[in-house]
């Protein structure tokens, strides 16, 4: 995707959209940060929200630290975007929440300031700072996706439960969560069989929505199992309909 963004490789961009649409994902994430200076960052972004556009019928999650870059992508996107993301670090606050505000977007909020809160309940204590900010900036409640910060199990064998923990706080607030998948098995081999099971343990938590890859056939057959198990598929209609589809094989 790299080598994609800086050549503008339009057609491989394109083609990786219609995959992941058709799979089934709600949002497209979109990032350009390849290491250049934030003002290629900002034609970047700008080109490749309205070429992945040109080709699905999907909202994006505009994703970026940079308030610069997120407005480029916010003002040609259609529909409703994803602010990807807002945190408690300065200089990333206000000026991503008041974007969400101007443009009707959710947003993942990160619990996060100078560093990562390594409990449970200092994440917690970050999300409702962040909760109470964004009602200054009268941004719904159900607009906000809380990112209860999944870190690898290679680093620390109680990362995942600490994760855990973080969605049942969160949920518990009556608030909407999310997590980026993958990094839960960063570092370790068979990666995809880590993936599934957090997925699985976080979704009995509660979890609400994920950042995934959905072009992996394992990881969105275990999501669609899950949601069966936990009663979320009526008479297990969507986990059929992607056996059929021979989605499982």
């Amino acid at each position: 995707m790299k080598e994609a963004i800086l050549n503008h490789d339009t057609d491989y961009i394109k083609d990786l959209a219609r995959k992941q649409a058709e799979e089934g994902a709600d949002y497209l994430d979109v990032n350009v940060a390849t290491g250049q200076d934030w003002e290629q960052e900002v034609k970047d972004m700008e080109w490749i929200v309205q070429e992945v556009q040109s080709v699905v019928e999907k909202p994006l999650s505009i994703d970026t630290a940079d308030y610069r870059v997120m407005e480029a992508g916010l003002k040609v996107h259609q529909g409703q975007p994803i602010l990807n993301s807002a945190s408690a670090e300065p200089g990333r606050q206000d000026p991503m929440l008041e974007l969400a505000a101007k443009y009707d977007g959710r947003v993942v909020v990160l619990p996060v300031q100078e560093n990562i809160p390594e409990t449970a309940a200092e994440r917690l204590k970050l999300c409702e700072s962040l909760f109470k900010k964004a009602q200054e900036y009268k941004i719904d409640s159900e607009k906000l996706y809380f990112d209860a910060l999944v870190l690898p199990l290679s680093v620390n064998h109680k990362n995942p439960s600490i994760t855990l923990e973080t969605i049942r706080l969160i949920k518990e607030q009556q608030w909407q969560t999310t997590v980026g998948l993958s990094n839960v098995s960063y570092g370790l081999p068979n990666r995809g069989i880590l993936n599934r099971s957090f997925l699985n343990s976080a979704m009995t938590m509660g979890l609400d929505s994920v950042f995934l890859n959905p072009l992996h056939k394992g990881t969105m057959a275990a999501f669609l199992a899950t949601q069966a198990i936990l009663g979320r598929d009526q008479m297990c209609m969507n986990y059929l309909k992607a056996y059929r589809e021979g989605k499982f094989s």
